[in-house]
């Protein structure tokens, strides 16, 4: 039975505090135990090599789904193939990726991770990825479509706010078509998969 002695705005004021709560707590937690060093450490091999915190993403996304090409790593990822492709590029510039034809159409290009950062690349990618996977276990089918879904809104909400609010040194909206740092974006597939190699 439900309690209507409350207005639904203060409802709603009483849960973004919980969610306020829960995401200084797994901010907290991020940076606890280590982790929060080792992402500097990456960050700090990718920033010497020229690249920024928008390019980890793709290296989520190619511990998550590669080798793959260029066009289902975008789709992966939910971000233009020109975008993947040119963060693509100046990973492999950076020494972080490298690409070789496809054997099966050699006319394709197939994205990996370098093996002088992919056992890195790969810790520093399963150590963010667990706890999510842990936590979709735990709940039922049903329970995820619901989980799912208030993060969908939520993302959208936060693309809706940053459409209002312009960028101070340009004036304009933010880009759509951006990967984001680590953390949300990048984060969406669950499991790894090398069944996944169409075009």
């Amino acid at each position: 039975m439900t309690d209507d002695s409350g207005s639904a705005e203060n409802s709603v004021d009483a849960d973004l505090e919980t969610v306020i709560q829960l995401m200084g707590r797994m901010v907290r937690t991020m940076k606890s135990s280590g982790r929060h060093a080792e992402a500097r450490e990456l960050l700090k091999l990718c920033e010497e090599a020229g690249l920024g915190p928008r390019h980890v993403p793709v290296l989520f996304a190619l511990v998550l789904n590669g080798p793959v090409p260029v066009g289902v790593l975008a789709r992966h990822m939910a971000l233009s193939p020109a975008t993947v492709s040119q963060l693509v590029g100046e990973l492999q510039r950076g020494g972080f990726v490298e690409r070789s034809p496809d054997p099966r159409d050699r006319r394709r290009m197939i994205v990996t991770l370098h093996e002088n950062h992919r056992e890195r690349v790969e810790r520093f990618a399963w150590r963010r990825l667990r706890p999510l996977r842990m936590t979709l276990e735990a709940l039922g089918p049903v329970e995820r479509r619901h989980f799912l879904e208030g993060w969908r809104t939520m993302i959208h909400m936060m693309e809706v706010a940053a459409l209002d609010d312009p960028d101070p040194e340009t004036k304009a909206p933010a880009s759509e078509d951006v990967a984001e740092p680590p953390g949300f974006q990048g984060l969406c597939p669950i499991a790894p998969s090398s069944q996944n190699r169409e075009d």
